[in-house]
């Protein structure tokens, strides 16, 4: 045999056993308790579960065809020198094209498998119930198709969302419903849900151009202030509909989050958030035109000024924050009253009424309603959202018995409707 001969053979021996490795593991991928559990899979809906098991099949299905045909492609040059060059490259791809799958695998089933208890199953299955409330009034007024939602639930401060339709790693893949990433610390007090299926509805209805072009006419004689905030549209607008779902519930949670002094004060380049400190005075005025200016906005506003005064702020920033703070009834006035082109031009305060989550509104709520609102089907399904705003507002305004709010919020968040039913009834 010649050394070209036994080059030859090694390369092919070498590409055989790449593939050989690369397409077992990838066989692996048929079998979806390999990245999440079976309860965690029983625990998410069908409407939900059905769509993503067969997205996730038909990658897999894909990536181990590249791989037959890569493997063939590796028998034909060990018979045809010519083909090696081509058989590297099809073992090239297939690995790539390996771990582009193997990431999409683990963000859904990282997401899945967060159901790791049966407290947590049903916590996060009501607020994929929840999550898609707050979208369907909306989407079903503006024509447009309501997506499922999968929540799960994960470390950090903030939530996200990776939005239905958007392209996964994997080339030619779109995620079929929406993730919404909820975190430890605000299970129970979850305003930020609506938060990031505000980003899905803006998406769906294009309310942020709207939103970008009603902030700049509000701040038209301040072009610095005017090319600050208009960047900050996408989360702004999600803001507004946290807001006009949880009202004052939502304000609270976000300054718990913002309200790092490390942080609160700064303007990092290129993030798409407000400055938390103007973030959270906004979230404040928003508060003050739609339910007056007496409520627990005002004394956080003051308390947040007291622990993080503007001085504080870097040089160059503290004018820009102190002339915001000025033109910040404008500004909130604009974010109310944006159009929004799928709802003909309406505002989206013309299907969500913030007055349904002010104070007075939450407090006839709970007085209607009585101890069954916290344990009856009925109060679950027809104000499920309010109840979050309820929780969360009692818990933001009576910090004496914030605990005791928290504690009925997360046995409500955590009992299935099924077991109220029953409960009922025996």
């Amino acid at each position: 045999m010649t050394v070209v001969a036994i080059q030859h053979q090694a390369l092919i021996d070498d590409l055989e056993r790449q593939i050989a490795h690369w397409l077992a593991a990838a066989r692996t991928f048929r079998d979806a308790e390999e990245f999440a559990s079976s309860e965690a899979w029983r625990s998410v809906e069908r409407e939900i579960g059905a769509p993503l098991r067969q997205q996730l099949n038909t990658i897999v299905d894909e990536l181990i065809a590249l791989g037959e045909s890569a493997a063939k492609l590796i028998g034909r040059a060990r018979r045809e020198a010519g083909l090696i060059r081509d058989a590297q490259s099809a073992v090239q791809k297939f690995r790539r094209r390996y771990i582009q799958v193997d990431t999409t695998l683990d963000y859904i089933g990282d997401a899945v498998n967060s159901r790791t208890s049966p407290l947590l199953r049903a916590a996060l299955s009501n607020l994929d119930r929840l999550a898609v409330a707050s979208m369907a009034p909306v989407l079903e007024l503006a024509g447009k198709p309501v997506p499922r939602v999968l929540v799960y639930q994960d470390k950090g401060t903030g939530a996200s969302i990776l939005r239905a339709g958007v392209r996964l790693w994997v080339p030619g893949a779109v995620m079929p419903v929406a993730a919404i990433k909820i975190v430890r610390h605000n299970l129970y007090r979850p305003t930020s849900l609506f938060h990031e299926t505000g980003h899905q509805v803006a998406h769906l209805t294009d309310w942020v151009p709207s939103m970008r072009s009603a902030v700049a006419s509000a701040l038209s004689r301040d072009p610095e202030l005017q090319r600050m905030w208009t960047a900050w549209a996408s989360e702004i607008a999600a803001d507004v509909y946290a807001f006009l779902h949880t009202g004052f519930a939502s304000v609270a949670a976000l300054y718990d989050v913002v309200g790092d002094a490390n942080t609160i004060l700064r303007w990092p380049i290129g993030d798409p958030h407000p400055i938390g400190w103007l973030r959270t005075a906004l979230g404040c005025e928003f508060s003050a035109r739609c339910f007056g200016a007496e409520g627990p906005w005002a004394p956080l506003m003051r308390a947040m000024n007291a622990h993080h005064p503007v001085d504080r702020a870097e040089e160059t920033l503290r004018p820009l924050l102190i002339r915001s703070l000025d033109a910040m009834r404008s500004i909130a006035g604009a974010c109310l009253t944006a159009p929004v082109p799928a709802l003909g031009g309406k505002p989206m305060t013309s299907v969500i009424d913030p007055n349904r989550v002010s104070p007075a509104a939450l407090a006839e709520l709970e007085r209607s309603a009585g101890a069954g609102l916290w344990t009856s089907p009925h109060w679950r399904r027809a104000e499920g959202i309010r109840i979050v705003a309820l929780a969360g507002l009692r818990e933001a305004e009576q910090p004496a018995t914030a605990t005791e709010w928290i504690n009925r919020a997360r046995t409500w968040l955590t009992t299935e409707p099924q077991m109220v039913s029953a409960l009922r009834r025996s």
